[in-house]
């Protein structure tokens, strides 16, 4: 199946005035805030190639177009809870919120969060580097067990 077969829906946020939130019913991971209707389909195409690849890789049935609603299926987060309490600590000074408000996956992505930063990306990369003194820019897009495992290895070292 392809990302063109997919309807792809955009509504208003209802949290963020001006903004909308668009996404692909049939894929519950495959949700995005954007600022404009027409980059609808720039913000989803990368999160759809990943949740194809997340239900192919793990055996997975793969919704056909139309189907409606998603089941959804939590990914595991067993090596994610063992930076635990590291993770804590990193989730409420970076992100300002309670990492156990918050289910992470092994395979979760930054990008999911980035909305509770008002500079969302760019916000996030920045407070790495300014609390932990780490650029993560190259290596954003990988899951954010790799991530902070890098942060908190690189902590213990200075």
């Amino acid at each position: 199946m392809k990302f063109e077969d997919y309807k792809i829906k955009v509504v208003p946020a209802t949290n963020y005035i001006g903004r909308f939130v668009a996404y692909i019913e049939e894929l519950h991971n495959v949700i995005g805030l954007i600022d404009q209707k027409k980059q609808a389909a720039e913000k989803l195409k990368p999160l759809f190639d990943n949740e194809m690849q997340r239900l192919t890789k793990g055996g997975l049935p793969l919704p056909a177009p139309g189907s409606g609603k998603a089941i959804i299926i939590f990914g595991d987060n067993n090596k994610i809870e063992t930076l635990r309490p590291f993770i804590d600590d990193f989730w409420n000074k970076i992100l300002g919120i309670s990492y156990s408000s918050s289910y992470v996956s092994d395979e979760s992505c930054f990008y999911s969060w980035e909305h509770l930063l008002d500079g969302g990306k760019e916000e996030l990369i920045k407070k790495v580097k300014q609390t932990y003194s780490i650029d993560i820019t190259t290596i954003y897009e990988q899951p954010i067990y790799s991530i902070v495992a890098k942060i908190k290895e690189a902590s213990a070292i200075n």
